[in-house]
């Protein structure tokens, strides 16, 4: 095991830069971030609610999501939390202190942009240690850290080439590397992947979650990428107009959200209006628009008659051409996946809901467009929502 000279520590972990602030005299976990009734407004001649009493803990060691549409609110947390915007009202404190007050200079937060900003003059040891060097480090302990990062982002063999040399997730992670290099208590990283192409993004969610593993930093994530969000998190903040919506790990904001709007922008669903035709036990008749009968799981405090809202997710769903049970439909498109195939089909009533399907062995679909097709769904699949 390597090192670090100073320290005596592992190099693929950074020393521990703050005291034990996570729990009290009574043992009670102190939040690395908590934020009560947030407020931000944007004043101007017509002043803009961006943040509407926003409550929330951030863990300490988390990798921690805020996710939601652009416009929605994301962006300006992640500034109210790095200092970058002041706040209009509520509280937000990191480890127990208040942060409000304190200027961004002044904060153990560090922030990694979308666009990287590193200087085009310096090699990129140089643009590692440029912060430590600001910080009054020697430039013997400079070098020492910006090595030692540069290691851990697994670029130490670039450290005398110039940005301009290196690929755009390379300058990804010499960006991740300043950041980490001054010991942070929070990292913050502001849509850091959406310059990338598509294969640098998927490799940069496993060093990002690496990364985050490795140096117990909480990092607080922003991203419109729902996929993103869902393979990289812990746990999720869903945002919507300025309002957290709802906050779970990935696999419960998925499978359980708790509106419409989760449901809707975490991956893709089909809705219905309907009505409980008939409560049995455990699981209950929903009648829908179109007549047909889907049967899904009893809720709390719902009586036949009561209208609701009900989804299933597209790969929750079975196509057959066996035209005895289920949906009734007709194929109206077909998208190739490569490994699955999306149908769109066409209901009695002109609605049209989407199903994915592996394909067959010799990567034909199971059913051409214009044939007609039986939709079956798992009534464990169901999801209920108030209308």
């Amino acid at each position: 095991m390597r090192l670090n000279a100073t320290t005596n520590m592992p190099l693929n972990r950074l020393p521990e830069s703050k005291p034990d602030l996570k729990k009290d005299k009574q043992d009670v976990v102190i939040p690395a971030i908590e934020m009560t009734d947030l407020c931000k407004v944007y004043s101007g001649e017509t002043p803009v609610n961006a943040l509407h009493n926003a409550n929330l803990e951030v863990h300490d060691n988390e990798f921690f999501t805020l996710l939601g549409p652009s416009g929605c609110g994301k962006s300006t947390l992640l500034r109210l939390i790095a200092g970058f915007e002041t706040v209009t009202s509520g509280n937000l404190k990191l480890f127990g202190e208040e942060l409000s007050a304190l200027p961004p200079e002044k904060r153990p937060i560090n922030t990694v942009f979308q666009h990287y900003s590193l200087f085009p003059h310096m090699t990129v040891l140089e643009n590692v240690a440029f912060g430590l060097r600001r910080q009054g480090k020697s430039e013997r302990d400079a070098k020492m850290t910006a090595k030692e990062m540069l290691d851990l982002v697994q670029l130490d063999q670039y450290a005398q080439r110039y940005p301009k040399q290196l690929s755009g997730g390379q300058q990804q992670r010499v960006a991740l590397a300043r950041a980490l290099a001054p010991h942070p208590r929070v990292l913050l990283l502001d849509e850091p992947l959406s310059a990338l192409d598509l294969k640098l993004r998927q490799s940069m969610r496993v060093e990002l979650k690496r990364l985050q593993r490795e140096t117990s930093i909480t990092f607080v994530f922003v991203t419109h990428d729902q996929e993103e969000a869902l393979a990289m998190s812990d746990r999720i903040a869903v945002l919507s107009n300025g309002r957290i919506q709802q906050v779970s790990d990935p696999a419960t904001i998925y499978e359980h959200p708790e509106n419409r709007f989760v449901a809707d922008f975490i991956g893709d669903a089909n809705f219905f209006d309907a009505k409980i035709d008939k409560v049995d036990g455990e699981f209950t008749r929903y009648r829908l628009s179109t007549g047909d009968i889907l049967l899904g799981p009893t809720t709390e405090a719902r009586s036949e008659g009561a209208e609701v809202s009900i989804f299933f997710r597209p790969e929750k769903a079975t196509v057959s051409l066996d035209l005895t049970g289920g949906l009734r439909g007709r194929v109206k498109d077909i998208l190739y996946l490569g490994d699955s195939t999306e149908y769109r089909i066409y209901l009695a009533d002109q609605s049209e809901i989407s199903l994915k399907a592996e394909n067959l062995k010799d990567g034909s679909p199971l059913a051409e467009v214009g044939t007609d097709v039986a939709v079956s769904v798992d009534p464990n699949a169901i999801r209920v929502l108030s209308r």
